[in-house]
């Protein structure tokens, strides 16, 4: 599947535009660009429910990781989609990969790449000062187990083990229709529940909810 075209964006752009407008935000003289933001959480064994961080301020679940990209506290984020992949690395690594499903040569042991199928049976709420936005997102859209995989060879005498096939614009993508606006002033509790805590994790299993879409700067109470 390719990329949105230039019209499909359009009609992102102008709906943002007007959704923002409607909620009582002046965008006159806003900075409006494509953007994302992107936040972690570590998996645990003792841990079925966790705190998906959004704003800059956020520090319930300590120093954000280096990967993340949190909200401004003067700034509004126009959500048009969702993707939702896990990493394994250290909270100070920038090398790590992204990851659709439970590959069990990258969640090294049988137990931990089950238990990961957990995360895929959850759901994600999203509140925004005490009003449910979203009661239950589901997040086994966001499973794809590609048909190229890790160190499986597509064919007799290759030399070079393939890596997981990826395209990282597009898979594991959802549209979000009505689109989600967030606000870097308003106190959000943005929660993934799993049905059960994963008996067993790989080290530094981290969860990734990337969010894409439309940044306006400067257009919140906070400046």
């Amino acid at each position: 599947m390719s990329g949105q075209s230039n019209m499909s964006l359009r009609l992102v752009f102008e709906n943002a535009k007007n959704l923002v407008n409607q909620l009582g935000y002046d965008t006159s003289s806003a900075v409006i660009t494509q953007s994302y933001l992107r936040s972690e959480f570590l998996l645990a064994t003792t841990t079925a429910n966790y705190n998906v961080p959004i704003t800059i301020n956020d520090t319930r679940n300590g120093a954000p990781t280096v990967r993340e990209n949190r909200l401004n506290l003067q700034d509004l984020f126009v959500v048009s989609s969702i993707q939702i992949f896990t990493t394994v690395g250290a909270s100070t690594a920038s090398n790590t990969g992204m990851f659709t499903y439970n590959d069990a040569r990258t969640f090294t042991t049988t137990t931990s790449a089950t238990d990961l199928l957990s995360l895929y049976n959850g759901k994600m709420s999203l509140v925004a000062n005490n009003q449910q936005i979203l009661p239950a997102y589901d997040i086994l859209k966001h499973y794809f187990s590609p048909n190229q995989q890790l160190g499986i060879l597509p064919f007799t005498g290759a030399t070079v083990l393939p890596v997981n096939q990826l395209q990282a614009s597009d898979d594991v993508s959802a549209c979000i229709e009505p689109n989600i606006v967030l606000n870097g002033a308003a106190n959000y509790q943005c929660q993934i529940s799993l049905p059960v805590a994963p008996a067993a994790v790989t080290a530094n299993t981290y969860v990734c909810v990337k969010w894409n879409g439309l940044l306006l700067q400067n257009c919140t109470s906070v400046k």
